[in-house]
């Protein structure tokens, strides 16, 4: 079974059609439905799911949906950020010349040994120095049985529901 931490925009893009990443965010966000992985998202992916969305939602009320399903998911362990992980991120965060919440996300994956799945291009090289670090594109390009189904069902097909979110 794959461990994995996912970044806030790839859980945050049902409702950014425009955002870089959305189709292969939506096509990953499917494979997650599907395959059930173990997920271990920091607590701080629900606020800034809710500050991505609430940005570019009409009504900020329909973000709340989408960011309390991340919490819901099957399989996953919300990492709270507390006085064993806050010195492990600020380490990172030194070391790697990440942004703070940059440094959360990988901190998480590092403390399960996650694969860190995110459109985050400092993460994405910076973090692959500590973890796996994929972009969702990436990750479904190592899922030989995915390749076909993703290109064929799940490209450019939008999520707009919140019970949809994965």
């Amino acid at each position: 079974m794959r461990l994995l931490t996912i970044g806030s925009h790839v859980f945050g893009g049902p409702a950014r059609f425009v955002e870089f990443g959305h189709a292969e965010s939506a096509a990953f966000r499917s494979w997650v439905r599907n395959a059930r992985p173990r997920l271990f998202p920091p607590t701080l992916v629900m606020a800034e799911v809710a500050a991505a969305l609430s940005r570019t939602v009409s009504k900020s009320s329909l973000a709340q949906p989408y960011y309390m399903a991340v919490g819901q998911l099957p399989n996953t362990v919300m990492v709270v950020l507390d006085e064993g992980s806050a010195p492990q991120a600020a380490a990172l965060r030194a070391q790697h010349q990440l942004r703070g919440a940059d440094s959360v996300y990988l901190a998480s994956a590092v403390l399960f040994a996650a694969e860190l799945v995110t459109l985050d291009r400092k993460q994405l090289k910076r973090g692959a120095a500590i973890v796996q670090t994929l972009a969702p594109a990436g990750f479904l390009a190592t899922i030989t049985w995915w390749r076909f189904s993703w290109g064929i069902n799940c490209l450019g097909r939008f999520m707009t529901s919140a019970s949809s979110i994965l």
